[in-house]
C-alpha cells in the first residue's frame, strides 16, 4: 500500500467516523429524518396531483407505528452514545525523560491500575527551585483483576466491553478507559496528599 493509498484509507476512516457521530451523538439527525418522513408524503401529493389529506390517511397506521418506535429508539440511542462518549487522548501525557517509577496499584471500579511517579534526574540541579513535590500518573491501560495483563476496550454501540486476552475477564460499562482513569488518578491524589499530610504531622 503506497502513501497515497494510505492517506486516502485514513480520509475515509474518518469520514465513516464523523457520519457515525452525526447519526448517533447528534439531535440533529432523527429531527432531520423525522421532517423528512413527515414531508413525503405532501412532496407526493404535488407529484401525483392527489389530496395531501387523503395520501396520509392512506399509510397504513401499523407503518406510523414502526416509524414512531425507530425514532425513540433512535434517540434512546442518542442519550446512551452522549453519556458513554468522553472527548480525551489516551497519550496526553508524555513519557518522562528518566522513565516511570512505580509507586503501587489501585483497585477501582473492579479493575487494577498502576500508580507511578517519574524518575528523578540522577545528577539533581542544585538551581532548580520547582517544586519537588511528587508527581503522579495512572497508566493509561487498566490491569486484569485476575491476571493483570492489560485490558483491551471494543465499542459495541450500546456499551463498551473491557476485556482480557489472559483470562476472559469482561466488563461491561459505559466509560472509557480514559474517563475512569482521570478518577483514579484523583483518588490517588488524595491518597498521597493523605499520606503527605500523615508524614508533616509527624514531623
Amino acid at each position: 500500500m503506497n502513501k497515497l493509498e494510505k492517506i486516502l484509507l485514513l480520509y475515509n476512516k474518518l469520514e465513516y467516523m464523523s457520519f457515525k457521530k452525526f447519526l448517533t451523538e447528534s439531535y440533529r439527525s432523527p429531527v432531520a429524518a423525522t421532517i423528512l418522513v413527515l414531508i413525503s408524503p405532501f412532496v407526493y401529493s404535488l407529484f401525483v396531483n392527489k389530496d395531501w389529506i387523503a395520501v396520509y390517511s392512506s399509510i397504513p397506521q401499523f407503518i406510523w407505528v414502526i416509524l414512531l418506535i425507530i425514532l425513540l429508539l433512535w434517540f434512546l440511542t442518542i442519550i446512551i452514545r452522549r453519556k458513554m462518549s468522553y472527548h480525551s487522548g489516551p497519550f496526553s501525557v508524555g513519557a518522562p525523560y528518566y522513565g516511570w517509577r512505580d509507586l503501587g496499584e489501585l483497585p477501582y471500579f473492579n479493575v487494577i491500575w498502576k500508580i507511578r511517579t517519574p524518575n528523578p534526574d540522577p545528577i539533581p540541579d542544585p538551581f532548580d527551585i520547582r517544586n519537588k513535590k511528587l508527581s503522579i500518573d495512572v497508566e493509561y491501560f487498566p490491569r486484569c483483576p485476575n491476571c493483570k495483563t492489560k485490558l483491551e476496550m471494543s465499542d459495541n454501540l450500546y456499551w463498551y466491553s473491557w476485556f482480557c486476552v489472559g483470562c476472559g475477564f469482561n466488563l461491561k460499562t459505559w466509560n472509557t478507559f480514559d474517563r475512569v482513569r482521570h478518577r483514579a488518578e484523583k483518588i490517588a491524589e488524595r491518597e498521597l496528599e493523605i499520606m503527605e499530610e500523615q508524614s508533616d504531622r509527624q514531623n
